[in-house]
């Protein structure tokens, strides 16, 4: 026969666990409610890329030119002891968007904070693996951003309009890296991969 004790002990556990999974639901709905806003309002997606980042784009002709890539800030950066639950959050956000459209946008969005806070780790010469592990996150989720989209209608406006922002941040992406002057062999290796992966997306704009 269980004590008493543990009887209010299994009552507490259940409650507490019943708490957490509220908490969760409640989570997810603030999140989600905050997506669709963000997803349905053009001129909020386009206030939250208020941060330029400066950059040099050296031409063939060997002429420099400053240029600027406006991206979202990030309040958490990497060194933070909370930026895991800033991914989870962010995980939960491409989970719960309802539409490859939305997905798509929200690897982007991600993506430009990861691109914003690889600059901030530099500008505050934090350490190289962070660094290098941060930036390869960026071009991950801006080549899943790209990947979402697929298999949709490339006569849709908004997958259009979509669609060419993430080749102009690839564009960006790649000149951005450049503009660090890292001599380190995982840098190379990422400026390489973002060249050949802009190549490709062009090559198929043209034919299309």
């Amino acid at each position: 026969m269980i004590s008493l004790s543990k009887e209010k002990t299994l009552k507490y556990c259940a409650r507490f666990f019943l708490l957490i999974i509220g908490l969760m639901v409640l989570f997810g709905s603030l999140i989600l409610t905050s997506l669709e806003t963000i997803a349905n309002d053009e001129e909020r997606k386009n206030k939250l890329r208020n941060v330029p980042i400066e950059y040099v784009k050296e031409m063939k002709n060997g002429e420099k030119i400053l240029k600027v890539y406006k991206v979202p800030e990030s309040k958490v950066g990497p060194e933070n002891n909370q930026y895991l639950i800033k991914k989870m959050r962010d995980k939960l956000w491409i989970d719960l968007s309802k539409s490859p459209k939305d997905k798509s946008e929200i690897y982007l969005l991600i993506a430009d904070k990861k691109i914003f806070e690889t600059v901030e780790l530099i500008k505050n010469k934090k350490n190289e693996d962070l660094i290098l592990k941060t930036l390869d996150e960026a071009v991950f989720h801006l080549k899943e951003s790209k990947k979402i989209l697929l298999g949709e209608n490339k006569k849709d406006i908004e997958i259009i309009k979509i669609d060419e922002q993430i080749i102009r941040a690839g564009l960006a992406y790649e000149d951005i890296v450049k503009s660090f002057n890292y001599k380190d062999e995982g840098i190379k290796t990422i400026i390489n991969d973002i060249e050949k992966w802009n190549k490709k997306n062009i090559e198929n704009e043209e034919k299309n």
